[in-house]
């Protein structure tokens, strides 16, 4: 009987755990709207990548550490994968690997060129696409491209600082 209930709970504990983590397909403005219900942080870090980029892949870390770095105060990091639904499996299975948790987006499929406007007329497209917002999600700064820890820190200090 015991080892009975000892399964339950380890069963009970795996479902709770998986629970932390939600994706949810979304347009732009709903991106949007999420991010202002639920954000508290000065500036905001959008980072659009997908499975089948490498670079993406490559940079994934660095952005995941930069949650742990700062204070929820200063910083939200919200990830937004372009990968389509039938890729949503390998979305939350690599969300997993990298030990994120909380609320991240899909691309709802859809009209590629209008989500493109929709975050920022002057980005080509290219993954992985990052962009800084202030609260009332602003575009502050982007850049297109693999970048390293030390220029997303180097940004984000700068952006902080320019708020004082």
């Amino acid at each position: 009987m015991r080892n009975i209930i000892i399964f339950f709970f380890i069963l009970v504990s795996i479902r709770c755990g998986s629970d932390l983590l939600n994706v949810k397909a979304v347009t732009v403005p709903e991106l949007y709207n999420n991010i202002k219900e639920n954000n508290v942080s000065s500036l905001v870090l959008l980072n659009i990548w997908s499975t089948s980029c490498i670079p993406c892949i490559e940079e994934f870390p660095y952005i995941v550490k930069l949650k742990k770095r700062y204070d929820i105060n200063k910083l939200d990091v919200v990830f937004l994968s372009t990968d389509w639904e039938e890729n949503e499996a390998d979305v939350e299975t690599f969300l997993l690997s990298q030990k994120v948790r909380g609320q991240h987006y899909r691309k709802l499929e859809g009209n590629t060129q209008e989500f493109i406007d929709d975050i920022c007329p002057s980005w080509s497209g290219a993954l992985p696409f990052t962009g800084i917002f202030n609260q009332e999600l602003n575009l502050l700064s982007f850049w297109q491209g693999k970048r390293d820890e030390k220029f997303f820190i180097s940004k984000i200090d700068s952006l902080l600082g320019a708020k004082g």
